[in-house]
């Protein structure tokens, strides 16, 4: 039986990997139970979203600036992504990404998670990550540093300076304990209309304004041009249009759709060459 929106939607931003951040292992079957799908349905929808993803990754081959990107990637490396559920959507930058650098024998690591800040991947950074001993490091962390819960005037989740000592700690982490090169991604804009009339965000009392988006951004940028060591950086946050176009988000207007995160990765791809 297929799927419904909402299994789909728990499926796409793997929110059964949450516990998985704390180390508890979650098994295909205890997966598909806590979506309420049998394992063979559940297999089958996410085999779908597989050959998407691969027919993406040929189209992305193709691009003039793809072969010098990928060349940055050796037989035998590690490639870790940090974030939040932007980046473990199963049709992300990063899952494309993995279809393009696996046939070359690089191993990808997601340590993306539904609901992250950067305050969590200070955390994850120095308890499960450093020991991974990754090679290159892409970080994408920032809206839910920017959720202000309870009206719009509220404090930022997480503020400014914080947001800013956790992405130097993070670097700082990798830098001093592996040999990673550490790129960082700003975070994305979102369809602010769309956002503020969402049921579901509106339940939760949050409000997301691009103002603060566009911050954080300026924060990526000042924390890669002052880095001791280098730092690549990606601003991701016009690369959905300015001001984004809902043609390339999720109905919610907060998680760039599958087209949104293949233009996402094409943008990656310019940048960091």
């Amino acid at each position: 039986m297929p799927l419904d929106s909402d299994q789909q939607f728990a499926v796409d931003f793997n929110l059964h990997e949450i516990p998985v951040g704390a180390g508890l292992p979650i098994s295909l079957a205890v997966e598909a139970q806590l979506y309420g799908v049998s394992e063979n349905d559940l297999t089958a929808y996410k085999s779908s979203i597989d050959e998407q993803n691969a027919a993406t990754a040929r189209e992305i081959a193709l691009m003039p600036e793809a072969e010098p990107f990928l060349a940055r990637f050796s037989e035998g490396q590690r490639v870790m992504f940090l974030g939040d559920s932007i980046t473990t959507y199963r049709y992300s930058y990063a899952y494309v990404l993995r279809h393009l650098l696996e046939p070359r024998g690089v191993s990808v690591i997601n340590r993306a998670y539904s609901g992250y800040c950067s305050t969590h991947g200070v955390e994850l950074t120095y308890t499960k990550c450093i020991e991974a001993q990754p090679d290159h490091v892409f970080v994408k962390y920032g809206v839910n540093d920017c959720k202000r819960f309870g009206a719009p005037d509220a404090p930022l989740a997480v503020s400014q300076d914080e947001y800013a000592s956790n992405i130097r700690m993070i670097v700082r982490g990798f830098q001093r304990y592996t040999k990673a090169h550490v790129t960082l991604l700003t975070p994305t804009q979102l369809v602010e209309p769309i956002v503020a009339a969402d049921a579901n965000i509106r339940s939760l009392r949050i409000n997301w304004f691009n103002r603060d988006i566009k911050a954080y951004g300026d924060i990526i940028a000042r924390i890669a041009d002052e880095a001791s060591e280098p730092v690549d950086w990606v601003d991701l946050r016009g690369c959905l249009g300015d001001p984004p176009d809902a043609a390339f988000f999720c109905p919610d207007g907060l998680h760039p759709n599958a087209e949104g995160e293949k233009r996402m990765l094409k943008e990656l791809i310019r940048a960091v060459r």
